[in-house]
């Protein structure tokens, strides 16, 4: 069984960039690859909307990775002071 690359184009420059910063954000030591891949779909779908149509779904392009990954870095009740 054979396996072909996978090649990625992105929709917007600086995609790949933000998308780095977001995890650096977050605090994350671990390389995300496979954790990104999961949703790129859906962060490429969000990305290629318009800001208007963003905004009827009552977001912006800067809370598109923030909603794609909302479920993964939720408060931790334990964790709260």
């Amino acid at each position: 069984m054979s396996t072909e690359p996978v090649h990625l184009q992105f929709v917007r420059p600086g995609l790949r960039h933000r998308i780095d910063l977001y995890f650096a954000a977050q605090g994350q030591g671990f390389n995300p690859a496979t954790f990104i891949r999961s949703r790129l779909a859906s962060i490429l779908e969000l990305d290629a909307m318009s800001d208007a149509e963003l905004a009827q779904f009552g977001l912006t392009r800067a809370d598109i990775l923030p909603f794609v990954f909302e479920d993964c870095f939720a408060d931790h009740p334990q964790f709260d002071a």
